[in-house]
């Protein structure tokens, strides 16, 4: 009995000495290790070795006596070259490799803390990569990696917060740019190097990943240099040599004999050598001369970069398709229904523009609008009023059914776009219990007015909109993209369940009561009529509010059939844009998907199939068995941001 209670205790009050931060350091050390080892074989441009990008130091940032350019495979050394403040940032254009570069500095210092005795690594930081584009910037630094330590690798709460605390923890703050849409007003990018230049985190040590474009824009903001006391290097573009070689390599390592290869390595400068200068677009090219060598003559013919680009963009879907095994889930991911649904994506987000909202990003319980926001709403309303006529039809008539289903019709007229719902027991810095005390004690004095069992449905509506998470909260837990409908779900089932079941226990505490006062002895049978309409108010009321508040979550499975018959978007949103994300076509800010490349999406709206211009399943989708699986190395060179 001692032991058991003991194992509790120390669950709930974990040890946080020195030995046990040092041994969680190291346990924490290896898991980010094999993380970064798995992201960084498949940013891997290619098979065999990866592209040899190199880092110029900014001269404006750079510290006396540091070395002012190296290949990013050096990037630790140059990170441990720096003054005690340790605090840098890795700019670069778009698909220059600085999520390649993060890697590397994150799997270097790793490797070096490894080779360090047990006293000096005890208090050695532990690097690890964090995705920026999940916290607000606004709040506490601290509090957001306590919680992203706990989704990512598990960690408790009160461990994590040892840990970090401890500055045992070296944040690699990876997408700063992703932290906002085109049209912020106020960037939380921004607010996130503010809070980074204030106290405690002003002169602890941080890297920040970032475009260099952006990063201009927002030490131009803030009248700094973005990231006090930080060296700021950028990845370079690559040389006309360096292409060469590394075609010459990849060309090698599959085994290429077509002299196709010859053509464009061939081209030392001019537009193709300007479009190929980054880790992207040479991957493309690289991966499109290996599986149509034809290709080669069309990208000479460009006359300009653009064209160049222009050619390689019909790749990429191609690219991601060959790279993923074409069986179960993903039987129909061939490379024209994936452009039909990206195309449909972007013509999505410009309706969104068009009328006044955030046309850059979407989120997975927004999805719907896919399908035609009219279509589905209607077809909500008429999935309710179905619902309603099977279930409360024989208890309540065509009444009951319309009493059930008018409170969807107002939601769906009113409230047009309803974001998913979640609900925590706890959201880091801020307190829900006053909101919802309030919410309950007016629910409850409101209901008592009307029913003797209205403190019930206050106490169940209070608890509720306590839990209950809003736009803000998100942030804080930094909640995953991909969870939105089933946290929804989680929220609608949670209020239905205790609306229903207050209702029901409200009834029956109130036939007892009555019968009490009225000194009534109630039949066993009499008793067995009160529950089973207990029983049944329970059911009714729960379905009520079932159907009421899950409009985000109805719409999205209503969404899920439309796609189904008339095929503008998988049937599987929520597996379709992981995948996406995954094979670099998109990007995640924050809770909301993003294309990539703004270029690429302006590419795919106005692209369209004719004889001067091959179909992007031309390119490279042979939909031979040989193309069905590529290796993981060549399946995303592009995702080299």
């Amino acid at each position: 009995m001692i032991k058991p209670a003991m194992m509790l205790w120390r669950w709930w009050r974990p040890k946080t000495d020195r030995v046990a931060i040092a041994s969680l350091s190291d346990e924490l050390a290896a898991a980010v290790r094999r993380e970064e080892q798995r992201l960084r074989d498949q940013l891997r441009a290619g098979p065999g070795e990866f592209m040899h990008v190199e880092f110029t130091a900014a001269a404006r940032y750079h510290p006396a006596g540091v070395i002012d350019s190296a290949e990013v495979s050096e990037i630790a050394t140059y990170y441990d070259l720096l003054p005690t403040t340790k605090r840098l940032a890795i700019l670069g254009e778009p698909g220059a490799g600085k999520t390649v570069a993060g890697t590397h500095l994150v799997l270097g210092l790793l490797d070096a803390r490894r080779e360090l005795p047990d006293a000096r690594r005890a208090e050695e930081p532990v690097p690890v990569r964090f995705n920026a584009a999940s916290w607000n910037g606004t709040e506490d630094l601290s509090g957001w990696l306590t919680t992203r330590l706990g989704l990512d690798y598990r960690l408790r709460p009160p461990l994590a917060r040892a840990l970090i605390e401890a500055g045992q923890v070296l944040p690699v703050l990876d997408g700063l740019d992703e932290m906002d849409a085109d049209d912020t007003e106020e960037p939380r990018a921004r607010a996130a190097l503010d809070r980074l230049n204030e106290t405690p985190w002003r002169n602890r040590p941080v890297v920040v990943v970032c475009r260099s474009r952006e990063f201009e824009s927002l030490a131009h903001r803030g009248g700094d240099n973005g990231l006090h006391g930080a060296a700021a290097i950028t990845l370079r573009s690559f040389a006309a040599d360096q292409i060469e070689i590394y075609l010459n390599t990849y060309r090698q390592a599959v085994g290429a004999t077509t002299p196709a290869w010859d053509r464009i390595i061939d081209q030392p400068d001019g537009p193709l050598a300007t479009a190929l200068d980054t880790p992207w677009m040479l991957g493309l090219a690289a991966v499109a001369l290996h599986h149509t060598p034809d290709a080669a003559d069309q990208l000479i013919g460009c006359p300009d970069s653009d064209a160049v680009r222009g050619l390689l963009f019909a790749a990429q879907i191609p690219a991601a398709v060959a790279g993923t095994t074409r069986n179960g889930s993903f039987r129909n991911y061939s490379s024209d229904n994936v452009e039909t649904w990206m195309q449909s994506l972007a013509r999505c987000l410009d309706h969104r523009r068009d009328t006044g909202r955030d046309g850059t990003s979407i989120r997975l319980d927004e999805i719907w609008e896919i399908a035609g926001t009219t279509s589905c709403r209607l077809l909500h309303v008429l999935a309710v009023m179905l619902v309603a006529g099977l279930v409360i039809g024989p208890w309540g008539g065509l009444t009951g059914i319309l009493l059930y289903g008018l409170p969807v019709i107002i939601t769906a007229a009113i409230y047009k776009y309803p974001p998913a719902r979640r609900i925590a027991w706890r959201v880091p810095g801020r307190s829900r219990w006053r909101r919802g005390l309030t919410t309950g004690l007016a629910v409850g004095l409101f209901g008592a007015t009307f029913t003797s069992f209205g403190p019930a449905v206050g106490l169940a509506v209070g608890l509720t909109v306590g839990l209950s998470v809003n736009e803000k909260d998100r942030l804080r837990l930094s909640v995953d993209e991909r969870d939105l409908i089933r946290a929804d779900i989680q929220f609608t089932a949670l209020t239905a369940g205790l609306s229903g079941l207050v209702t029901g226990l409200g009834i029956l505490a109130t036939v007892v009561a009555i019968s009490r006062i009225a000194q009534y002895t109630i039949s066993t049978i009499e008793f067995t009529n009160v529950l089973t309409i207990c029983f049944a108010a329970t059911l009714l009321l729960g379905l009520a509010v079932l159907l009421a508040i899950g409009t985000a979550s109805s719409r999205y499975f209503i969404a899920t059939l439309v796609f189904r018959f008339k095929g503008p978007f998988p049937a599987r949103p929520r597996l379709f844009l992981d995948w996406a994300r995954r094979s670099g076509l998109l990007r995640v800010t924050s809770t909301a998907y993003q294309f990539r490349h703004e270029t690429y999406r302006q590419w795919l709206q106005q692209h369209r199939t004719n004889a001067e211009t091959p179909s992007s399943h031309q390119w490279l989708a042979d939909e031979s068995p040989e193309s069905d699986k590529l290796s993981e190395s060549s399946s995303s060179p592009w995702a080299a941001d």
